[in-house]
């Protein structure tokens, strides 16, 4: 067996450089069915599966069955049904019975295994279950809010083990658990694992399994960015694994020098003995990097943009600002408005001008007006055959609450455009790694947790670095970075700069 550690510093191509081995790999003769690549997101596996369909013209999709997350693959191994495994509407129904109102964000069969909830219960026991540790040692990390309920968070950690027995279901950790015990794996020759410093010890339990048979590994990641600690990840296990050769990649085609200089600042702060130093060029541009106290201060109005913080709340709070100031943004893979309406409201705005419309133009107008014909002619319709008065605006005609009016009203006055992928986009940061826009805002946290963490020099403090680390690096340009009044702020990044 052959092992190396492909090592991809922010912006580095990994995922290019991982799929040219696979292509190095076809073209030597090895069966794409002789190859595993695994990928930490759905997004990551469905880009790779994308990139060799664009390139293998001769494959199709199906082809690419062993392009997948781990728990897809346990999912598929295992035979199992979408059926069987814990939906969202399971949690959010626990909650209901327990009195206990739940939103959880994952993403279905495909999902790394971390649910996004808002309960801090339900996160607890889920980061518990992937740790295989008790929910008491799960609150013993000092991550959570220290005036939780025990009692409670023991009732809803006995009531969702109930509730998969009652309803026969299995969440994450117990698919991954039931494939490492069936052994139910095919043997590759070639196995390929992405973002493996975010592999959690059963994750890692399976990838043995999965590299059993294979002549040659590659396991691909970064160990400063490695941000999923608090979910059982083990970054050591990513820097002790199997290899005798490393290959780093020394050519960031994101990160700008400006950015790169703050990004090395924050990685400083972790000791040499607890990460693998990497050397990497930043691109030629310069960028900028700028420090502020005010959304008013930040240029959301043009441009595409990633904002990001630490956690969720943060965002939320952002949500009424930009419908303010009537910037169009997706949240959570939420668009913040309704395409097709926003379009609709165009084009009765083209009538009025003087246009005449479409077939299709017509009838998305009658469905917001109440309006009911039956149109089959394929012509050019004017809307004043059908009575509308051009004199009357669109927020009198179309059915929509004052809310929703104003909104619309300013995104029409920014000339704001409504596409498939809005400009603007909220994110934690945990879920934007990988991510990169031309912009980006990084609001701070000011959090006791957070606090501590930057003043000390811990295995877990050295996440909250990373954590950090991986939020400037998401951008192409430009970088902002908003805080309160620098006497009150937890993690001075302006300092380092």
């Amino acid at each position: 067996m052959i092992s190396r550690k492909l090592f991809g510093p922010p912006g580095t191509g990994k995922t290019t450089k991982l799929l040219k081995y696979v292509k190095t790999f076809l073209k030597l003769g090895t069966p794409i069915d002789k190859i595993g690549y695994f990928a930490f997101t759905t997004k990551a596996a469905n880009e790779a599966i994308d990139r060799m369909l664009d390139y293998h013209t001769a494959f199709e999709r199906k082809d690419l069955k062993h392009f997948r997350t781990l728990h897809s693959f346990a999912f598929n191994q295992l035979g199992m049904k979408k059926a069987q495994v814990m939906q969202d509407e399971h949690y959010e129904d626990i909650g209901k019975k327990l009195g206990i109102e739940v939103t959880v964000y994952s993403n279905g069969e495909e999902s790394t295994g971390f649910i996004n909830s808002d309960s801090e219960y339900f996160n607890l026991i889920n980061a518990a279950r992937i740790k295989n540790i008790s929910i008491e040692e799960e609150y013993n990390t000092d991550m959570y809010s220290q005036d939780m309920d025990k009692r409670l968070l023991q009732i809803i950690s006995d009531e969702v083990q109930n509730y998969k027995e009652s309803f026969q279901l299995v969440d994450f950790t117990d698919m991954i658990e039931k494939f490492i015990v069936s052994k139910l794996c095919p043997n590759f020759d070639i196995t390929f694992i992405d973002e493996a410093q975010d592999l959690s010890p059963i994750q890692w339990k399976m990838v043995d399994i999965i590299t059993k048979n294979s002549k040659y590994i590659i396991l691909a990641g970064d160990d400063d960015q490695a941000i999923y600690g608090w979910a059982g990840a083990d970054v050591k296990k990513f820097q002790q694994k199997f290899s005798k050769k490393d290959i780093i990649l020394p050519q960031s085609y994101r990160v700008p020098l400006k950015v790169q200089d703050i990004a090395d600042k924050i990685l400083n702060l972790i000791p040499d003995d607890r990460r693998i130093k990497k050397q990497w060029q930043a691109r030629k541009e310069v960028g900028d990097v700028s420090y502020v106290c005010s959304l008013e201060d930040v240029p959301l109005d043009e441009g595409n943009w990633l904002v990001l913080a630490r956690y969720n709340d943060k965002l939320n709070r952002l949500k009424p600002f930009l419908k303010e100031r009537g910037i169009y943004f997706e949240y959570k893979d939420r668009k913040s408005y309704k395409v097709t309406l926003f379009r609709t409201i165009l084009n009765y705005i083209r009538w009025q001008k003087g246009n005449d419309l479409s077939l299709p133009e017509v009838k998305d107008i009658f469905e917001y007006t109440s309006t009911n014909e039956e149109l089959t002619d394929e012509r050019m319709y004017n809307l004043e055959e059908f009575g509308y008065d051009k004199n009357i605006p669109w927020y009198d005609e179309f059915t929509s609450d004052y809310e929703e009016c104003l909104y619309i009203r300013e995104m029409l006055s920014n000339g704001e455009e409504l596409r498939k992928d809005p400009r603007v986009k909220l994110s934690t940061i945990h879920s934007a790694k990988g991510g990169e826009a031309d912009n980006v805002l990084l609001i701070l946290d000011n959090t006791k947790t957070i606090r501590e963490a930057l003043e000390k020099s811990t295995d877990k403090q050295d996440e909250e670095h990373r954590v950090w680390y991986v939020g400037v690096t998401r951008t192409k340009q430009n970088l902002y970075i908003m805080a309160a009044k620098k006497e009150d702020q937890g993690y001075d990044i302006e300092s380092l700069g």
